[in-house]
């Protein structure tokens, strides 16, 4: 199909005559006779006037014809020329930014993925510390541990262990970071804030955070997009 052909097909289903278009374009109708058998090549102007009596676009009307037939034949009216260096400058900026997303995405699975699994971010390592009980005022912050070496003699310690059994409260934290092997603190369950808590270090809990699995799940669906992107490339930008 060409140029005359399509476009008087076009007039035809409008039921246009070819002297009503003519007068409408401003031409005289033997050169629009002249167009629609495409015994003469229209020029920009004329070309526009024609697509705009016929309420059809530039981009529309190049879309109906193969590839071979308007780089041969339509590329040698200014105007189409024009549009289709445009058109290819815009499809070319849209697939370099197409690519440049596709490799961002896998350049950016890596390191999530790699954070999420050794959870370098987010640690999922907890200190736990025991204490086990609260500590009168002035009492040394030891003294729960130590109570058996002061007391001195096994007569003092028979009395101190019902009261230190009663005594017994333990208490467990678990933190983020490493304190030391211990550390005083006011007792935060108890009514009088100037007693306190000394915690002692008991090893570690892994605690897992969800997050770790996201960054996992994130990194790999970054690295199938990516890739399917890249696939998908020539196929959307031929």
């Amino acid at each position: 199909m060409t140029l005359g052909d399509y476009l008087k097909q076009v007039r035809s289903a409008r039921n246009q005559s070819q002297a009503d278009l003519a007068e409408i374009m401003g031409i005289e109708q033997s050169y629009l006779s002249k167009l629609e058998s495409d015994r003469s090549q229209p020029s920009s102007e004329i070309l526009q006037a024609w697509l705009s009596a016929l309420e059809l676009t530039l981009d529309q009307l190049i879309d109906q014809f193969d590839p071979s037939y308007v780089q041969g034949r339509l590329r040698q009216i200014a105007s189409v020329d024009a549009y289709l260096r445009e058109r290819t400058q815009h499809q070319q900026q849209k697939r370099t930014g197409w690519l440049l997303g596709c490799a961002l995405c896998i350049a950016l699975s890596v390191p999530l993925f790699y954070l999420g699994y050794t959870k370098l971010l987010f640690n999922e390592t907890s200190y736990q510390y025991i204490s086990p009980g609260i500590l009168m005022p002035d009492e040394n912050p030891n003294y729960f541990e130590n109570w058996r070496e002061i007391a001195g003699n096994n007569d003092i310690m028979r009395k101190l262990s019902p009261e230190m059994a009663q005594r017994s409260n333990p208490h467990t934290l678990l933190l983020p970071e490493h304190r030391g092997k211990q550390f005083t603190v006011p007792a935060s369950d108890a009514k009088d804030q100037s007693l306190q808590r000394t915690y002692y270090v008991s090893g570690t809990v892994q605690q897992p955070r969800p997050i770790n699995a996201w960054l996992q799940a994130l990194g790999l669906f970054l690295l199938v997009g990516g890739i399917i992107g890249l696939v998908l490339e020539r196929r959307l930008f031929r």
